[in-house]
């Protein structure tokens, strides 16, 4: 009866090599979406704006899901995906041009106000009606519900991950 011959495997095809780098990768991306953003009342400047023209901004990777311009300055401005999750529908009945809305940008954009290429995102929206679309508190809680749920999208792909490589 033969035996096989165990060959020596190179390291960087040992298990144990895998499973440090798969941890130190997925140690890396829970790194890089770990800090949630939050936005503080006292940093938020108020302007009282006439719309213009509502854009759809499409892609996957941009956090950006909607924007628009207005009539007082030449940027446009943008509303965040975990901002506004659920509630689009609002949003887009109260981006209808020439309606007046109050927002609220972070006032380091300020100085950014007229500059074309430029889109700055809000985080405070209020009709003509004084309904509340959505407030600072509201953006907050949506960031944190968006990241939440791509951490948990994170952890299922890493359990799957350490599944396969223990089981090689």
């Amino acid at each position: 009866m033969r035996y096989k011959r165990k060959i020596k495997l190179e390291f960087h095809e040992e298990k144990w090599f895998k499973l440090i780098c798969f941890f130190v990768f997925f140690g890396w991306l829970l790194y890089i979406i770990n800090p949630t953003f939050q936005i503080n009342k006292n940093e938020l400047v108020e302007l009282d704006v006439t719309v213009y023209k509502e854009w759809k901004t499409g892609g996957q990777r941009n956090p950006v899901k909607l924007s628009f311009t207005v009539k007082e300055y030449s940027n446009r401005f943008g509303i965040y995906v975990g901002g506004t999750y659920g509630r689009w529908t609002e949003v887009t009945e109260t981006l209808v041009p020439n309606r007046k809305i109050k927002i609220k940008i972070h006032k380091s954009n300020k100085h950014n106000l007229n500059k074309e290429t430029e889109v700055i995102p809000i985080y405070y929206l209020k009709n003509d009606n004084s309904y509340i679309i959505f407030n600072e508190d509201q953006f907050n809680e949506g960031e944190k519900s968006s990241d939440n749920r791509v951490r948990g999208f994170f952890v299922i792909i890493f359990l799957f991950g350490l599944w396969r490589i223990c089981t090689e």
